[in-house]
């Protein structure tokens, strides 16, 4: 059994014999004409086939890099367009950032030219309605040196209005223009006189004028800043800030007085910075107690329809807002 299962079957030794023999007579026969024309006749008809497997891996490569080239242009045009939005925005905030830098540069110039310390202030908040009084918040207050009845003014020295409530970092301004805003203004170069309060639109109304006086388009109106004969007190305004000019004049030949209309000079509606005088004291010449600031006393002083009143009522105001001694 161990025998028999030892031997090899005579079929294998038969096919590796002949498989030998086809080996060496390929070998042999390699170098011959026959073989090389039925090589070159093999490669000729794989020729197009390797044509074909080659242009099907190039194409193959240049979809696959055209899908990444594709892919990275998306990401790049994204990014473009991002920073494209980006350049965008900032433009449209360059007309802003300039007209700040503008007005900043402005009020600078008027804070350092102005005839009293001043204090420069951004507006915050802005009403102008004519609904509710007309004002606006600033970002100074009491920790800044701001107190009620402080005066205000624009980048141009023109009147703007005074404190009314001041807190510690922000304070309210009552606008020239409102209709409880009271002022004795006077024509630049005349002694021409009368009293200013604001008008629904914004414009202001200049009135109990001496109808002797001259008035004309065009003139500036300034602050008067009248003091009172007995020397101890004096209006809240300095005298000679530019209120506005006269765009109307209104007067009746039966009347003894008559008056006008003022064109704000500040820009009540647009300003962005103002400027608040920290070291002009108006009312009483002697300040009442610095924690409790003593409301002005009531002008009476100023033109009336039948002319100067030469012994002035001087009556204290109870509320907390300076009352217009003008």
């Amino acid at each position: 059994m161990n025998l028999r299962s030892g031997r090899q079957p005579r079929g294998q030794w038969v096919a590796f014999g002949l498989l030998l023999t086809l080996s060496v007579g390929m070998m042999g026969a390699s170098g011959t004409r026959f073989a090389r024309t039925v090589a070159s006749d093999v490669n000729f008809m794989l020729n197009p086939v390797e044509s074909w497997i080659d242009d099907a891996t190039d194409t193959l490569g240049s979809y696959w890099s055209t899908l990444t080239q594709l892919d990275r242009l998306r990401s790049e045009n994204e990014s473009l367009r991002d920073e494209n939005q980006t350049l965008k925005d900032e433009l449209a905030r360059m007309p802003a950032i300039a007209r700040i830098n503008d007005d900043w540069t402005r009020i600078s110039q008027a804070a350092a030219t102005a005839p009293y310390q001043t204090i420069i202030a951004r507006v915050v908040v802005r009403d102008i309605s004519d609904v509710r009084p007309k004002m606006i918040v600033i970002s100074r207050g009491l920790t800044d040196g701001v107190s009620l009845g402080q005066v205000v003014i624009d980048d141009g020295h023109a009147l703007v209005g005074r404190v009314q409530w001041v807190e510690a970092n922000n304070a309210g301004i009552l606008l020239v223009n409102d209709s409880s805003a009271v002022v004795i203004g006077q024509v630049a170069g005349s002694r021409a006189t009368g009293t200013i309060h604001g008008q629904v639109g914004g414009l202001l109304q200049m009135s109990y004028v001496n109808a002797t006086d001259t008035l004309a388009l065009g003139q500036s109106v300034v602050t008067a800043g009248m003091t009172l004969p007995s020397g101890n007190v004096r209006s809240p305004y300095p005298p000679g800030l530019l209120i506005g000019t006269i765009t109307d004049v209104s007067k009746d030949p039966n009347q003894v007085v008559q008056g006008a209309q003022v064109q704000p000079a500040a820009d009540l509606n647009g300003a962005e910075f103002v400027l608040v005088i920290t070291n002009y004291q108006g009312g009483f010449s002697t300040p009442g107690p610095s924690a409790s600031p003593t409301p002005s006393p009531t002008d009476t002083s100023g033109p009336s329809p039948t002319g100067p009143s030469p012994t002035p009522a001087i009556t204290p105001m109870p509320t907390p807002i300076p009352s217009p001694y003008h």
